[in-house]
């Protein structure tokens, strides 16, 4: 009998949304069962172009067609040495962003539209039958999400955090453009974090195997 293959899954969220600290969370409550990775990275050679997209000294300076590359080349390699993997040998697997991060940040909040259509093209060739199950939409109001995330400590912030609040509207409005099209679930991310935990811990059991 063959082992039954496991469920692909996606937690996003604007900045301060508390993605981090509710995966945390997440991976007490399902243990083993889940597989938690992340995007840009997940993979040792991911990891390595994250690093290039988040912390090289000139990253600010990409334009949107550029960052939009490094995200597939990387989103490329996770898929195949982390997320294919953990599938196949039954494991549910949950990563904090993916495509939605993709083309809410570099066609919405980057202003780089004509990307749109060939965003979709690279979702067929490089996902092909490994699309996610179901999407988590952790929702929080711009200001509200900056503002936690200015009250962090001891958290290094990249250059998408720095960007201001019409950036981030721009990159929520680009996830409910996405959200139209795909399976997903959108949990209010606006309130206290143990609240949204127990929103998001409940919607998770709905799928998880």
């Amino acid at each position: 009998m063959k082992n039954k293959k496991g469920k692909f899954f996606v937690l996003e969220g604007g900045e301060g949304s508390g993605k981090s600290t509710q995966i945390r969370k997440i991976q007490e409550y399902f243990g083993v069962r889940v597989l938690i990775t992340r995007e840009p990275g997940g993979s040792p050679y991911a990891e390595e172009i994250r690093s290039i997209i988040l912390n090289s000294k000139n990253a600010g300076q990409a334009d949107a067609k550029t960052h939009f590359a490094l995200f597939w080349a990387a989103r490329a390699d996770h898929l195949k040495n982390t997320i294919i993997p953990a599938l196949a040998r039954g494991q549910n697997v949950l990563v904090d962003r993916f495509d939605s991060s993709t083309y809410a940040y570099q066609i919405f909040a980057q202003k780089a539209s004509e990307l749109k259509g060939f965003f979709w093209e690279m979702r067929r060739f490089y996902l092909g039958k490994y699309v996610p199950a179901r999407y988590f939409f952790l929702d929080v109001k711009p200001r509200v999400g900056l503002s936690r995330k200015q009250q962090q400590t001891g958290e290094k912030l990249n250059h998408f955090d720095e960007r201001d609040v019409q950036f981030h509207t721009r990159m929520r409005r680009g996830l409910l453009d996405f959200f139209k099209q795909v399976p997903h679930s959108t949990i209010d991310a606006n309130p206290q974090f143990d609240t949204v935990t127990k929103a998001l811990a409940a919607e998770l059991k709905k799928y998880i195997i």
